[in-house]
């Protein structure tokens, strides 16, 4: 959240900013748009939900099976295997969370950031933290993350998901709370045959759509 809102103090940003995010940018962008509205004149948040949506889904049966990477992280043995074969895992999981989209330039890309150990050891840093067993789920984590990506964005919001998300199951019930969470003149869109990484699977419908919500 407070690396959110630095990057738009930095170059000097003003209230006609506009906040684009994704996935682990979602956290952020939620907290940082409560944190400080006044910063943002519009928002645009992709395939992760807020807290009090994604803590309906989190423990369903289906989730929990999308999820498994969360646990298998915290197993010392975990960072040996993801990055063994080429890091054949991100293979795996590009897969799986975009179905029937030829990952392969980008998938490239990822594992050029991340066959530095350090790299690698950093990325999975943030499941250590976030997901830590002993603490997910619990009343005070809740409460904590809560205070941080769980409250309403008070600015208009687009969000965007796709059906096809092999990695959060936002199903139309949950995209109708979703909905209600928002403010006024947000919009919430499920855009059929998308999975997880819809900003470049279909890159020029997502932007589309982000510049006709900008207009309007």
């Amino acid at each position: 959240m407070a690396d959110a809102v630095a990057l738009h103090q930095a170059p000097g940003g003003d209230g006609e900013a506009v906040l684009i995010a994704h996935d682990w940018g979602a956290t952020a962008a939620w907290g940082a748009t409560a944190l400080e509205p006044q910063r943002w004149r519009r928002v645009v948040i992709a395939n992760v939900p807020p807290l009090q949506i994604f803590g309906q889904i989190a423990f369903r049966y289906d989730q929990l099976k999308r999820s498994f990477y969360f646990w298998f992280f915290q197993m010392s043995i975990a960072e040996s295997i993801v990055g063994a074969n080429d890091l054949a895992f991100i293979d795996g999981l590009w897969a799986d969370w975009s179905p029937g989209y030829d990952a392969t330039y980008d998938v490239a890309r990822v594992k050029e950031c991340l066959r530095d150990p350090a790299n690698l050891r950093a990325a999975m840093g943030y499941y250590h933290a976030f997901f830590d067993p002993a603490r997910f789920g619990s009343p005070e984590w809740t409460e904590e993350q809560g205070a941080a990506w769980g409250r309403p964005t008070p600015q208009p919001t687009l969000y965007l998901h796709g059906t096809d998300d092999g990695c959060i199951a936002l199903d139309a019930n949950a995209a109708a709370e979703l909905r209600a969470f928002l403010s006024p003149d947000s919009q919430v869109e499920r855009i059929a045959g998308v999975g997880h990484f819809l900003l470049v699977e279909r890159s020029q419908e997502v932007n589309d759509r982000i510049l006709r919500f900008l207009r309007s």
